[in-house]
């Protein structure tokens, strides 16, 4: 059975939580609760939490600022928050596990039954102690994440933003083509990555592929619009997306469209 703690400065949040847990979620008891991230850190003085679900936006000290004075924890750490932009960002990019608010029952079971298939694992704990330290470090930069984790079986890989040429969808799997020609093929759907990434600097020019700006070597109007990357590969543009394309490269080249 998973203890738990529901960290969150708002007293319904907490009661919402803490009844969907115990009456939509099996394996799991909440055996304690907090509204700051003062008082969390005392509950776990006394007491030992297998997961914390925890709140980012709360006066004082946030989410993140209690991870950190923490070090390194000895549990599992799920945010639900309704917090977005660069935070969420970061949150995303370090494949932390996240539910946004209002709570949607699925994501909860599924955290829960994620959770629940790690304990006890040393593996997957030094995993997400890894991705934890990884989202510590990226969250204060105010900017777009320069780095992404991608957890593999039995390891992470952590890939910089800008080697990225392009991203293309397979079913619910994506393959990323990097700048020294490897290919990473990751669990995660390509809106996903959408999302994530940087929008002045990538762009879904289909619904199968996004594209670096960066890595363009060659746009040409055959077929409706096809973009040659500096891989070699060549990729088309759906009419729905060629104009947002056509703007972005506009911004992105000095002389494109003159």
């Amino acid at each position: 059975m998973l203890k738990a703690l529901l960290v969150d400065d708002e007293a319904n949040n907490l009661a919402s939580l803490e009844f969907l847990l115990m009456h939509d979620c099996t394996g799991v008891v909440v055996t304690g609760k907090a509204r700051s991230a003062k008082e969390a850190r005392e509950w776990l003085k006394q007491n030992d939490a297998d997961v914390v679900f925890l709140d980012i936006n709360m006066p004082g000290e946030d989410g993140f600022q209690f991870l950190k004075s923490l070090g390194i924890p000895n549990f599992k750490v799920v945010f639900v928050t309704a917090y977005n932009e660069y935070a969420l960002q970061a949150i995303k990019a370090s494949a932390v596990d996240y539910i946004l608010k209002p709570v949607n029952i699925d994501e909860l079971q599924n955290a829960v039954e994620k959770v629940k298939r790690s304990v006890n694992n040393p593996a997957a704990n030094e995993q997400h102690q890894q991705l934890l330290q990884h989202l510590l470090t990226a969250v204060n930069k105010k900017a777009p994440p320069k780095k992404i984790a991608l957890p593999q079986l039995g390891s992470i890989s952590f890939i910089e933003v800008d080697d990225i040429v392009s991203l293309q969808a397979d079913s619910n799997y994506t393959i990323i083509h990097m700048v020294d020609m490897r290919k990473l093929v990751i669990s995660r759907t390509l809106k996903d990555f959408e999302d994530l990434l940087d929008e002045s600097q990538f762009a879904r020019i289909h619904k199968s592929y996004i594209v670096n700006l960066r890595y363009i070597k060659e746009y040409s109007t055959i077929d409706g619009g096809i973009v040659k990357m500096s891989d070699g590969n060549r990729w088309s543009i759906s009419r729905r997306q060629l104009d947002i394309f056509l703007e972005k490269m506009k911004t992105a080249s000095l002389m494109f469209g003159k």
